[in-house]
């Protein structure tokens, strides 16, 4: 049977109201019209292909969200209260991490698909996550997770991190780091090269062998302090050139770069731009961030992630990356319209508005405008991807779903 059309009326961007049509074989959008009438109807025939319609009645088109920064296997959410204590040293929050983790009930793929379901209500339809790997769990979250992604394909794009959480030399972690990627992990981790591995070219050399090894990119965790992270970050960024992987490296967090003078930092930033290394950032509000607006004036790639929520390390955090992002314009001083907008960048890999031939992949809010839309961040009242509804205010409860099941 020929797949059908969806047709999303009246959706609002620039000021005017617009109808979308998405070919839900392809997913992509087949044409934009200035919206019309029928706003009533619940279904029509299109060019004699069956379509369904949905009003948007006037909600503001927002991008689809990326978070390019999380643990899926690492949360709490769905768990009984888990009371945490403060962190006092690297080792020992991974010990109290590990301690906890080890008494939920629940595996891996279970928690990574309760994340996805809250993900996808709030509009974020691409993810990078981090999945540890070390000898003592060897791959059990990671083939969990590879699970998880066949069964959200087509609703959300994911990106794997082999992420040795304990470091990767101080864990001896290089041999399951093979078999991590071998399995299907699309990314070398890393984490504090000197903080925790206590060897930083041994540890950032030992990433990029791998690497080039099976082709793969890297995302480096990096907590390590002022002068410490910045040798650390160029170190990284020279490799990166050597091993010919611009555009495909990372550093995630990147204190060192909130810590250190501006004229240090505009000189780094360049050296990222040429080499292609991205950073990434939580938008932490308990430590210096980055500057994000020099690195972004320079010419660096920078993305946002929601990192922790409800886990062993913080409480904190929901998975909303329009709010995530409103955040970082708030911290930021980001008032004005430019920067509002510019802020999409950091929090969506998609164009601000849609276009034809472009995947229908989008949220719909109750905002005047996008600028609105960034610093309000209301409900998503409707999360579409690849032209189905699959989140938001208008998705179906879990009731409506088992009427509809049966």
């Amino acid at each position: 049977m020929e797949n059908g059309l969806t047709l999303v009326k009246n959706v609002k961007w620039s000021e005017n109201l617009f109808d979308l049509t998405i070919d839900q074989a392809t997913g992509l959008i087949v044409s934009i019209e200035t919206a019309g009438t029928d706003a009533d109807l619940t279904s029509v025939n299109i060019a004699g292909r069956a379509t369904t319609v949905i009003d948007a009645d006037g909600l503001h088109y927002v991008p689809p969200m990326a978070d390019m920064h999380t643990h899926l296997d690492k949360h709490f959410i769905g768990e009984p209260w888990k009371s945490l204590q403060p962190f006092v040293t690297l080792p020992g929050q991974l010990e109290f991490e590990k301690s906890m983790l080890g008494e939920l009930p629940t595996g891996a793929g279970e928690r990574a698909k309760r994340m996805l379901d809250l993900m996808l209500a709030q509009g974020t339809t691409a993810i990078r996550t981090h999945v540890d790997v070390d000898p003592q769990i060897g791959l059990s979250h990671l083939e969990e997770v590879l699970e998880v992604r066949e069964m959200y394909r087509g609703r959300i794009d994911m990106e794997i991190v082999a992420f040795p959480q304990q470091g990767l030399l101080r864990s001896d972690s290089v041999s399951v780091m093979r078999q991590a990627l071998r399995a299907g992990a699309n990314y070398v981790g890393g984490v504090d090269p000197a903080g925790l591995d206590r060897r930083v070219d041994a540890s950032l050399e030992a990433m990029f062998e791998l690497a080039t090894e099976f082709s793969a990119g890297i995302d480096l965790h990096l907590h390590d302090p002022s002068h410490l992270g910045i040798y650390t970050i160029s170190r990284f960024a020279e490799l990166t050139e050597q091993a010919g992987m611009s555009g495909r490296t990372a550093v995630s967090h990147a204190y060192c770069l909130g810590q250190v003078e501006e004229t240090e930092v505009r000189s780094l930033a360049e050296r990222l731009r040429a080499t292609g290394v991205a950073i990434m950032t939580s938008v932490p509000i308990d430590r210096p961030m980055p500057p994000i607006k020099l690195l972004m004036e320079t010419g660096v790639s920078v993305h946002i992630g929601s990192d922790n929520i409800l886990d062993s390390w913080s409480p904190f955090g929901n998975g909303d990356m329009l709010s995530r992002g409103s955040r970082l314009a708030e911290a930021s001083g980001w008032v004005e319209d430019f920067w509002l907008l510019e802020t999409y960048k950091l929090i969506s890999n998609a164009p601000l508005t849609p276009k034809v031939g472009e995947r229908g992949t989008f949220s719909l809010v109750n905002a005047i405008n996008a600028m609105h839309a960034l610093a309000a961040a209301p409900p998503r009242e409707a999360v579409f991807s690849g032209g189905v509804l699959v989140g938001g205010r208008m998705f179906p409860n879990s009731r409506q779903m088992a009427a509809i099941h049966s």
